[in-house]
């Protein structure tokens, strides 16, 4: 459902920035009458010439006109001429007081206004103004940031609600709008909205003007008794002054232009799970980042999908890496299959390698970046083994204030040609937009949100087809991943780690307490990352050791939000991430799956089955006949991950 401003719909605002703010939340607020309007639009008003103007009340039900007419002319006259600075041509809908007495009954339940236009390609719209100061005393606006998309149900009084599945759902979620007298809230008639009662001593005031864009069709939709079919009608826009002392009954003015089958689909709590993580990715998306990239091109399709690649290194310098790495003669110390060299015992050995490869690559990287400062450097090694999937996953937090434009960057050269076979990286675009939350040490034992979906956002990663020399730039936050290496041969890179030169650089720990709800902020320099890495900060944790010879900045809350797996792929396939045929091609045949991720039947094709040598030393050996998602659930990965870091 969500798009951005920029697509087929009208702009309707004459301010580009309006039209962003109000394209993301649905509404937006701003200063626009005086005080000399307020009073005149106060003194206008008297309560004591309508029929009921207790609880909540609406000038726009009295029946009569002459007294209505007199108090639209009055709002008109105001607010007209600021209507033709605001917004682009548009026709007027209307206008009215609304009041509300103190007490419960003026409580307004959660809801959406009907459907008045084509809302493909339209946005109805109203200006909602208080006479007062407005807050949580005397019933102020309540909204949901973004609610106008999350939904294409037509709404009308003969239709069934599209929220009544999620309305508990939705009141937790209810921002307050405090507004000055004379601000005012300009606001979608497709975000859910609602007012609470007023608990002061004096009647709550506002008025209200509605608007659609010039060439947009004023609609209204009716359920036919008889037939049971759903009418919609083109109407005047003066029609709900008339139809609202008539509502329940078929309009007896407009034009009726089509008649159809129509049971509006109620939003599900999945449903609304989905919409509200691809709103916060489409807010995500308009924070900027403090630039490090020369070239402009680089630095826009950075920040919009969280990876760039770019070539660094010439020939020689590839075989110089090369070269000096095979003389270290490293092992895989861990036994994963993966390693990087950081890891290794040796940390004089890694002092030695970061300079190495610092000197060698960051002088070619000066061509591409400014501003910035390196902070590690690491051999990253993927060794040939037909099931060593490195499973989605987003890197540390590096640095502080990653939500005020500070990132940290991984710059992943390849040191021999990368593809399908031998384990190319790969990324989900545009997920370092998708959440904003610290990302702590160590791992497995910190609970993230892509503990659960380590695999089930796999097959939409996009696979990045390198040549050696070339670099990939990804943002930390970004999810990234890699398939089986199953040549003979291994998958060679070097890593280094950047910011912006003046960010800080921190580490999160998770507190050893049990609890998994507090992370210790560290303020760190770059031999932070030489001294602690994460299988030393796996086995202090287990024993409940902090860190000690860096000091604890601050203890910050922590609680990892849970996203269903139609959330996340929803985020997934908003952000233009598709599934990747080929890759779940080859991982089927590997793993002996079909393409839906069942395990096939025996065929006379399958491959030979992959011995494991046992940790049990009474079993020789063992054949794991089980399916690519049975093998590599989360829980199993981080089982075998945790194993090897703590021997627990």
């Amino acid at each position: 459902m969500y798009n951005d401003y920029t697509n087929l719909r009208a702009i309707i605002f004459n301010n580009e920035q309006l039209n962003k703010q109000f394209e993301l939340n649905g509404f937006v607020i701003i200063p626009l009458l005086d005080k000399e309007e307020i009073n005149i639009l106060n003194d206008a008003y008297h309560s004591d010439l309508f029929d009921n103007p207790e609880g909540f009340y609406s000038t726009s039900f009295s029946e009569n006109e002459d007294t209505k007419s007199l108090l639209s002319n009055t709002i008109n006259k105001i607010i007209e001429p600021k209507a033709k600075n605001i917004f682009n041509p548009f026709k007027a809908l209307g206008s009215c007081y609304l009041s509300k007495t103190p007490g419960t009954a003026g409580k307004m339940p959660l809801h959406q206004d009907w459907t008045v236009v084509d809302e493909s390609k339209y946005d109805s719209l109203t200006i909602w103004i208080p006479l007062q100061d407005v807050n949580e005393t005397n019933g102020a606006l309540e909204v949901i940031p973004g609610s106008h998309r999350f939904s294409d149900a037509l709404r009308s009084p003969f239709f069934d609600n599209p929220l009544s599945l999620i309305e508990n759902d939705l009141r937790k979620d209810l921002q307050l709008v405090s507004l000055k007298a004379g601000e005012a809230v300009i606001f979608s008639q497709a975000l859910i909205h609602a007012s609470a009662e007023n608990k002061s001593s004096k009647t709550r005031l506002a008025i209200t003007y509605g608007l659609i864009p010039e060439k947009a069709d004023l609609l209204f939709y009716y359920t036919n008794p008889e037939t049971g079919l759903a009418e919609k009608y083109i109407v005047p826009t003066n029609f709900f002054e008339k139809y609202n002392t008539k509502i329940g009954e078929k309009p007896d003015i407009g034009e009726l232009i089509d008649t159809f089958n129509y049971q509006p689909k109620k939003i599900t709590p999945s449903d609304y799970v989905s919409q509200k993580h691809i709103y916060q990715y489409n807010k995500n998306k308009h924070m900027k980042m403090k630039s490090i990239f020369k070239n402009i091109e680089h630095q826009s399709f950075f920040e919009k999908e969280g990876y760039l690649i770019l070539p660094i290194l010439n020939e020689q310098e590839v075989v110089d890496l090369s070269t000096y790495y095979n003389s270290l003669q490293l092992k895989d110390e861990k036994g994963f299959g993966f390693h990087v060299s950081m890891d290794q015992l040796d940390k004089e050995l890694c002092a030695q390698i970061r300079a190495k490869i610092w000197n060698t690559i960051l002088p070619r990287m000066d061509n591409y970046l400014e501003n910035y400062k390196a902070f590690v450097a690491s051999y990253v090694v993927k060794e040939s083994n037909p099931k060593g999937v490195v499973p989605a996953h987003q890197d540390w937090s590096f640095v502080d204030k990653e939500n005020e434009g500070y990132c940290s960057i991984t710059c992943w050269t390849a040191l021999v040609d990368t593809h399908l076979d031998n384990g190319c990286m790969g990324v989900i675009k545009g997920s370092n937009t998708f959440m904003q939350n610290h990302r702590p040490s160590p791992s497995p034992q910190t609970p993230v949100p892509l503990s659960d979906h380590m695999f089930s956002i796999f097959p939409y990663l996009k696979t990045l087809e390198m040549k050696a020399g070339e670099t990939l730039f990804f943002d930390n936050r970004t999810f990234h991943a890699s398939p089986p290496n199953t040549t003979n041969e291994i998958r060679l890179a070097a890593g280094v780690g950047i910011t912006q030169r003046d960010a800080k650089l921190v580490h999160y720990y998770l507190k050893p307490d049990g609890n998994k709800n507090t992370i210790l902020k560290y303020n760190v320099d770059e031999d932070f990352f030489l001294k602690y890495d994460n299988a030393r900060l796996s086995r202090m944790y287990e024993n409940g050791e902090v860190i000690s010879d860096y000091e604890v900045a601050e203890e910050i809350d922590y609680s990892c939000e849970k996203y269903t797996t139609e959330a996340l792929t929803a985020l997934i396939k908003q952000a233009g991430n598709e599934y990747n045929i080929p890759m779940c091609e080859k991982l089927a045949v590997l793993f002996n799956y079909d393409i839906t991720g069942s395990k096939k039947e025996e065929t006379n094709d399958h491959i030979e089955e992959v011995k494991i040598e046992d940790e049990h030393p009474q079993q020789e050996e063992w054949i794991d006949n089980r399916s690519f998602f049975e093998t590599y659930t989360p829980m199993n990965i981080l089982r075998e991950i945790k194993f090897k870091l703590t021997g627990k």
